[in-house]
């Protein structure tokens, strides 16, 4: 039995969809901050983990958007109110036993993803807790993903049934047929149902690049290689994020 079980913990998907949930009130920041806390205590008593953090957005600009300006565009902004309390959201959460973590120029998604393989390679089991679909290219049996709203947790199954291609075949999807939430935008005329098609006829993008005698969609993808190239980096995340700490200061 594995000793070494991480909670990791996407702060702003957390509060945010508790905050959407709320309707407006005088009292609604008060609300909201106790009903984070309450769903990390009970995150904490489910998953019972040896290790566990809260990991933030830094809310600055990312590597993404330095590779592609228009990254997010159009997305609702972070309301002010939360970023306002940032330092008490922190505080409960540090009163529920939980440290908190964010990096100046990164994504909460990359450091999750980097925490999270590095406790996999060390053989023990990371238990994800967002609804973002950007962490289920990272599921393996050491690397869970658990949606605390619906109260499931994620599996191969529930992504090809959704997504109608394997785990390791998801960047492939996105890249070719864009991202929306994120404002990543594709190839152009190349929708999911056509991506899907060209995933189980090739099973790689690597393959469609390098198929010179390509038609149709596949012709398009390699006319856009340095477009699908990018997309795919920009819906991959990071593993390899430096940070800096050691994993025993997140012991519970």
């Amino acid at each position: 039995m594995t000793s070494t079980r991480v909670l990791l913990i996407d702060a702003f998907n957390l509060i945010r969809r508790i905050y959407e949930a709320r309707p407006d009130s005088d009292d609604k920041i008060e609300e909201v901050i106790q009903a984070s806390a309450n769903s990390v205590t009970r995150a904490l008593n489910q998953h019972s983990p040896s290790h566990g953090c809260v990991v933030f957005d830094s809310h600055d600009t990312t590597w993404r958007h330095l590779l592609y300006r228009e990254y997010k565009q159009g997305r609702k902004p972070t309301p002010e109110m939360l970023l306002d309390n940032v330092s008490r959201f922190k505080q409960v959460f540090s009163e529920a036993g939980l440290q908190s973590l964010a990096i100046q120029n990164y994504e909460a998604d990359d450091i999750v993803a980097t925490l999270a393989a590095g406790v996999a390679e060390k053989d023990g089991v990371a238990i994800i807790l967002s609804s973002d679909k950007s962490y289920l290219p990272l599921l393996s049996d050491k690397v869970r993903v658990y949606n605390h709203f619906e109260k499931h947790e994620i599996n191969r199954d529930d992504v090809l049934k959704k997504y109608g291609v394997t785990i390791g075949q998801l960047t492939t999807l996105w890249a070719m047929a864009g991202d929306a939430s994120n404002n990543v935008k594709g190839v152009p005329k190349v929708g999911k149902k056509t991506a899907v098609s060209l995933i189980e006829q090739y099973g790689s993008l690597k393959k469609i690049l390098n198929d010179q005698q390509a038609v149709g969609a596949a012709a398009k993808i390699r006319e856009n290689r340095a477009l699908v190239l990018r997309c795919r980096q920009l819906v991959t995340l990071k593993t390899d994020v430096e940070l800096g700490i050691n994993l025993r200061i997140f012991r519970l």
